[in-house]
């Protein structure tokens, strides 16, 4: 689906697109130790919950909630957004009314600093209490090297779909990289959610040029063992181009499970597990939320 290439890294000086004016909110608008295979073990609910939702596949750069008396509102970064590479918008809990206030095209950095200077608006002026919501898809950790490798790959897979046949679009993108530090050797993973699957690609960056080492296409594919994988997600990459994957288990008792292991990338796209796929399941929610 992409090409293996080496680039030299994009400068800092990207176009950014036109803005939209901020608008002041308009008064009362609704707005651990290793687990064995099929263990069936008794955590906290509320823990694998947590991470089931960590492990969604609706994943977004940023977000803060901000509440004030009678109105709660959304403040977030899409990547890709809507329309744009990144948006900024504003979403108000009572009317699900969704307000783009900022957008780009070519630097998503652009995005997420507008977002925090609004989350400053409306904290210091208009009176919210702002919250950050857990991180999702770890784009905000990165390195700004390894935000404009991202930012090129995600504008190149975008421009694919729609000439693609059939076409597809992009609809979350989540990245890990092996160090937040700038300008050091290191490994990228980027996985893209499309319409029709999800591809993870494998970078490899040198410190002064950085290429695409391996694509791997649905990546619940190459989790090995005998467990049912509904999905799987990037979780941590290691400077050799280890991947950590977690993963979602399909199960028939409605418990739900969740896994983890690591993957060995290797040339010419191909995968080794360096682990078993190790994974936790819970006491099925049905029986804890039954009225009768």
């Amino acid at each position: 689906m992409v090409e293996d290439t080496c680039h030299t890294h994009p400068t800092s000086s990207r176009l950014v697109t036109t803005m939209q004016q901020l608008k002041k909110p308009d008064n009362g608008a609704a707005i651990t130790a290793p687990i064995r295979n099929r263990t069936a073990i008794n955590p906290s609910q509320c823990c694998l919950l947590f991470m089931a939702l960590c492990l969604s596949n609706t994943a977004w750069a940023l977000e803060f909630r901000c509440d004030a008396p009678g109105d709660i509102r959304y403040l977030r970064v899409d990547i890709p957004g809507q329309e744009r590479l990144c948006e900024v918008s504003v979403r108000y809990e009572a009317t699900s009314e969704r307000r783009v206030m900022w957008y780009a095209d070519n630097d998503t950095m652009f995005c997420s600093a507008k977002a925090y200077e609004l989350r400053d608006k409306y904290e210091d002026q208009w009176g919210f209490d702002c919250n950050l919501w857990p991180d999702r898809d770890g784009i905000d950790n990165l390195s700004p090297t390894h935000r404009g490798i991202l930012d090129i790959r995600l504008k190149s897979l975008v421009e694919q779909g729609q000439i693609a046949n059939p076409a597809y679009t992009v609809t979350a993108v989540r990245a890990k990289a092996s160090t937040p530090l700038d300008g050091l050797p290191s490994a990228l993973a980027i996985q893209y959610f499309l319409s029709n699957g999800d591809v993870t690609e494998v970078i490899m960056d040198q410190g002064d040029n950085w290429t695409v080492f391996a694509t791997l296409d649905n990546l619940a594919t190459h989790v090995t063992g005998d467990a049912p994988v509904s999905s799987a997600l990037i979780n941590a990459i290691t400077d050799s181009g280890a991947l950590e994957v977690r993963t979602v288990i399909t199960s028939d008792t409605r418990q739900p499970c969740l896994g983890n292991q690591v993957l060995s990338v290797e040339a010419d796209n191909r995968v080794r597990a360096r682990t078993p796929h190790r994974y936790l399941c819970s006491p099925a929610l049905s029986a804890e939320n039954d009225p009768g």
